[in-house]
């Protein structure tokens, strides 16, 4: 029987230790902070519960006119923290629950490499020595912090923290225009919060198409979203619970709070990875079948920088556990990960855009339609946005593009087309029901 240990119990290490315990492994998994990892406990999920909150209460303030009177709420910041809570709590004791039936061992403290063969556990002053055939590490990333921000930590939020601060802000300003300070900026602007979003790119949200991502920058700046962009910060002013946040053009931000949203990096220092001759620079270096330069030894999930994505973890996993077990070399395909953004409008993406089909000089062709064209959309008051399809020359789809509606959901169908290279025709061979958003595809495909 495979030994096999995991440090690490979010997206991708627990994931890895239900599927190599079904394949008749003998699994520990480590933790040292709270099981389920960053995404259950302080990203996807508590970001999700919060968002659809606002989502809701946004939807409401739409619709107002319908209504007479007009209904009159307000959030209240301690039921909504509550409810983040009782979410988490819930899925993390679920999940718990189930590596105790399954008889997966959970080892709780901090892990390091004592050996190319072992790991030490130090928990409450005591240290264990665990002996491994295999070892994945999946420990994640922890927020960023980058000059002059890395001097202020004590007194600014970030990603893990943001959900418990104590008061509703009056006036947050978001440092990082990426899909966390982009998400964030969206659910407090939504519960009546002023919000300014500063980053020193020119764009919000760099990876994605900017067609795409000029819907939703406008949309945000519509309902009183600030941006500042492509400018640097060089000093912040803290007085009096007062937040102040100097621009290097002069401009004064003043805020109750900074979250800080300018990326991730995985923390390595503490594995001592030079003890089993596992390298690394900002992230774990891995080969397209994720492992290390220790054969023996794998990094999935964000901790190897290839997705940082809880989806992309997870198929880490599933990949790594049946190349242990079968001893195989399946590789990870990046190319087919959607990246969704659960902004309102919701953004999408999957596979090749324009700009990045050409950086790989390949031909394309697009065909784009809008969400205004659809019967479903203008019932439901959900007008705003398009989808534009991407295909090469041959009319194989290499791409998509999503903003508005069920971006996050509709995408999964092109996702598909992309992974077994389907032309346009196969993907419009599908009935799409009426009246769905889902039609935009069809809609798109028609053109």
């Amino acid at each position: 029987m495979k030994k096999i240990i995991i440090i690490g119990s979010g997206p991708a290490g627990y994931p890895a230790a239900i599927k190599l315990k079904q394949s008749g492994a003998d699994v520990k998994i480590i933790e040292s902070n709270t099981f389920g990892g960053t995404c259950l406990n302080r990203g996807c999920i508590p970001s999700k519960a919060i968002l659809e909150i606002a989502h809701r209460y946004h939807s409401i303030k739409e619709i107002s006119d319908f209504f007479d009177p007009e209904p009159h709420i307000k959030p209240k910041w301690e039921k909504i923290k509550e409810h983040k809570t009782k979410v988490v709590e819930g899925i993390r004791t679920s999940l718990e629950k189930f590596f105790s039936m399954k008889k997966i061992e959970i080892i709780r403290g901090k892990a390091k490499l004592s050996s190319n063969k072992t790991v030490e556990v130090e928990s409450g002053g005591a240290k264990s020595s665990y002996e491994f055939d295999k070892l994945i590490i999946a420990t994640g990333t922890k927020p960023f912090y980058p000059k002059p921000f890395d001097s202020y930590k004590d007194f600014l939020t970030d990603s893990d923290k943001i959900f418990d601060i104590e008061n509703h802000p009056k006036r947050l300003t978001i440092i990082g225009a990426g899909v966390i300070g982009i998400e964030m900026a969206c659910f407090f602007n939504a519960i009546g919060t002023e919000v300014a979003v500063i980053d020193i790119m020119s764009e919000i949200l760099p990876f994605e198409d900017q067609s795409i991502t000029k819907v939703l920058k406008n949309s945000l700046e519509k309902r009183g979203v600030k941006f500042y962009l492509g400018v640097k910060t060089s000093d912040i002013k803290i007085k009096d619970g007062e937040k102040t946040l100097i621009l290097e053009n002069g401009t004064e931000i003043n805020s109750n709070e900074i979250m800080v949203a300018a990326g991730r990096t995985a923390d390595l220092k503490e594995l001592n990875l030079e003890a089993a001759g596992v390298k690394y620079s900002k992230f774990i270096e891995v080969n397209s079948a994720l492992e290390t330069s220790n054969p023996d030894i794998y990094a999935i999930g964000d901790v190897n920088g290839i997705s940082l994505l809880a989806h992309s973890a997870s198929k880490q996993a599933e990949i790594v556990s049946e190349n242990i077990m079968k001893e195989t070399k399946e590789e990870f395909d990046k190319n087919i990960v959607p990246n969704c953004i659960y902004s309102f409008p919701e953004i999408a993406s999957i596979g090749l855009n324009p700009k990045t089909a050409k950086e790989k000089g390949i031909n394309t062709k697009t065909k784009k339609s809008f969400f205004q064209v659809l019967g479903k959309a203008v019932a439901t008051k959900q007008t705003e946005g398009f989808i534009q399809i991407i295909t090469d020359e041959s009319d194989t789809v290499i791409g998509a593009q999503i903003v508005g509606g069920p971006a996050t959901e509709i995408i999964h169908t092109i996702a598909l087309s992309v992974k077994f290279k389907m032309k346009t025709k196969d993907l419009n061979s599908i009935i799409y029901a009426h009246p769905t958003m889902s039609e935009i595809i069809a809609e798109a495909l028609n053109k």
